[in-house]
């Protein structure tokens, strides 16, 4: 019964947004009015979708400044100063990674003949391995629950790919963006 009535509605919101695109025969607009007459919540839903359309049609279109680009990309920072800036963190992130490992170096040649006993190696071992055990059982557990969570709440994983595009849609203006400004700055 409920997967009958859901169809049902689906057809329904089908004929709907076919309404609104202008594309409803007149055998299809019969159906959807004996529909509407038929369930009042449907066609509440109706009048709030006809107004929400009217006001999107009516509402004029919204266009840029004119030199919009160019007021733009004369705000961004100075392109050296920004490869500067950029440079000293990459240095600063490459050194808070070598650091550390040059230090592990020095304590194990300073300490490589304790490091050598049999006894501490094995039992240094043991410690990998079970924290190797139970790393695994939890990065298990956290793929497992997250799988179900995204078979149960399915929107997650939409809202994620959502995400991920808008990022890619802004990166893309904003290269658009810098182009022009570049092109803009070498031209004047």
């Amino acid at each position: 019964m409920g997967y009958m009535q859901m169809e049902q509605e689906d057809r329904i919101y089908e004929l709907m947004m076919d309404a609104l695109d202008g594309e409803l025969s007149a055998e299809d607009h019969a159906e959807l009015e004996s529909h509407l007459q038929t369930r009042p919540v449907m066609m509440r839903e109706w009048q709030a979708l006809q107004t929400v359309d009217t006001l999107f049609r009516s509402t004029p279109m919204l266009q840029p400044a004119a030199d919009f680009t160019a007021r733009t990309v004369a705000r961004l920072p100075n392109h050296r100063a920004r490869i500067r800036v950029i440079s000293v963190v990459y240095v600063l992130l490459l050194m808070s990674g070598v650091l550390p490992i040059l230090l592990g170096l020095v304590v194990i040649n300073r300490l490589g003949t304790v490091l050598n006993e049999p006894a501490l190696l094995g039992g240094f071992g043991q410690v990998v391995y079970n924290s190797m055990q139970v790393a695994g059982a939890v990065v298990q557990a956290l793929f497992t629950s997250i799988g179900e969570f995204v078979a149960q709440q399915p929107f997650v994983l939409g809202l994620l790919l959502v995400m991920v595009g808008v990022v890619f849609v802004w990166s893309g203006v904003l290269r658009q963006l810098v182009g022009q400004g570049d092109q803009i700055s070498n031209g004047s």
